[in-house]
């Protein structure tokens, strides 16, 4: 038999007891539409997861920290970190707290202390911190350069007023931001570390240090990044060669003591890398975090979601796939002495299991069909309930075209796998006896 004769009278029999036929298709389509949603819920909560991490801060970023007093972070521990699998930068974030290095503007009466980080040049632009206006620090700069964060400029006080000395980056009851006291790009800035050495009637014996750094660049506000925002930045090689020449000019020894940093920060190629890099820095012996730990932790409430909805979901379908086999029983008993017809006039048995297993597949994809359907229906109302209970642009559910296209294919392999028995047992009809049956 042609396949074509073979598919008309499938849908002939399928289409003879619509009734029957849509109610094993029923089945299907209740388990088909639950798993699909369950799925889709846990896509979705896994975007939301990821979205809302990404407000707090870079997925792909690790913070290091020198908190284990068995290691440290050194320019050399900094090197193994970069070296790395999966590590596209790592810088320290250096602050020296034994020498106070503060920025003053208009004759020094508005100050601005100890908010200056020493990193790598080139890390800014790697940790994806964006410019607002200027540009990133890079070679070639004026020396004592600068990459400031967008509310620095509001970090300066007023050191001629008790109150009120500072101006916040905030709306006022109108609406209204105030400028600060400092325009960061235009005036002119110096940069001081005041000796800390003093005689005994208290008159200061050390030398201080006084240069003019040049802000280049600023970057854009960052909610979820303080330092970015609130902060300044220079080349960590020169904040060190600065920190060398006042400890010499004071008469400081530093003779064989390292310089250690508190804090890095390493960004990763991808979120896929950032377990196995997080997981290298901990078995060096230092303290470190990432939102990849609040993004494990969200996977796995998503997927236990998942596996609830969905083992409801396929105990549905599997109870459907028995009314599958049931059905096809049934139309087989029925049928056969139309089976026993079609063997006598010359039918292979090949071509009859075939028949029966096409109705069978036939009734799956009627119901993954419908499905797929219900699925889409049951998102657009979840959605709407997590627009209302989460704000809008929540997505609660999300049904891309890769899971509807395997729910089509799943539902067509159950009724086929389902339709096996039976298919199996009409062959097994004798011609004979089938003729003979009413």
């Amino acid at each position: 038999m042609r396949l074509s004769d073979i598919l008309a009278i499938c849908v002939r029999n399928l289409t003879r007891r619509k009734l029957r036929t849509f109610l094993t298709a029923l089945g299907v389509v209740i388990g088909v539409g639950l798993i699909i949603i369950a799925i889709s819920i846990g896509i979705g909560l896994t975007q939301a997861y990821e979205e809302q991490l990404a407000s707090w801060g870079d997925l792909t970023v690790i913070e290091v920290y020198n908190w284990n007093s068995t290691v440290t972070l050194d320019d050399a521990a900094m090197a193994k970190i970069q070296a790395l699998d999966g590590v596209e930068i790592a810088t320290p974030f250096y602050q020296n707290w034994d020498v106070a290095m503060q920025i003053t503007a208009r004759n020094g009466r508005y100050r601005n202390t100890n908010s200056l980080y020493g990193v790598y040049p080139e890390a800014l632009e790697k940790l994806g911190y964006e410019l607002k206006e200027g540009s990133y620090l890079k070679d070639g700069d004026r020396p004592y350069s600068l990459v400031v964060g967008e509310n620095y400029a509001y970090r300066f006080y007023d050191t001629k007023r008790q109150r009120n000395n500072r101006v916040d980056p905030y709306p006022d009851q109108f609406g209204r931001i105030k400028d600060p006291f400092v325009d960061i790009m235009k005036d002119k800035l110096l940069l001081t570390m005041p000796s800390q050495k003093y005689d005994s009637n208290g008159n200061k014996t050390g030398k201080d240090i006084e240069l003019k750094p040049t802000v280049v660049g600023v970057l854009l506000k960052n909610d979820a990044n303080w330092e970015a925002t609130n902060y300044a930045f220079m080349d960590i090689n020169e904040m060190k060669a600065l920190i060398e020449k006042y400890n010499r000019q004071n008469g400081i020894k530093t003779q064989g003591k390292k310089i250690t940093y508190e804090q890095a920060k390493v960004k990763c190629v991808n979120v896929d890398a950032v377990a196995a890099v997080q997981a290298e820095i901990k078995g060096m012996g230092f303290d470190c975090s990432s939102m990849n730990d609040s993004r494990e932790y969200m996977q796995e409430q998503a997927m236990m979601i998942q596996l609830v909805l969905g083992g409801l979901a396929g105990v549905s379908l599997f109870v459907a796939a028995i009314g599958i086999a049931n059905t096809m029983f049934m139309s087989i008993y029925e049928r056969t002495r139309e089976i026993g017809v079609m063997k006598v006039i010359g039918a292979e048995i090949r071509d009859i299991r075939i028949m029966f297993l096409l109705e069978a597949g036939m009734i799956g994809l009627l119901g993954g069909i419908l499905g797929v359907a219900l699925s889409f229906g049951g998102s657009m109302a979840f959605n709407t309930f997590a627009a209302g209970a989460m704000g809008a642009g929540s997505k609660l559910s999300v049904i891309p075209l890769w899971l509807v296209g395997v729910a089509l294919l799943f539902s067509i392999l159950v009724g086929v796998l389902f339709g096996l028995l039976p298919a199996n047992r009409a062959v097994k009809i004798s011609a004979l006896e089938a003729i003979k049956h009413e």
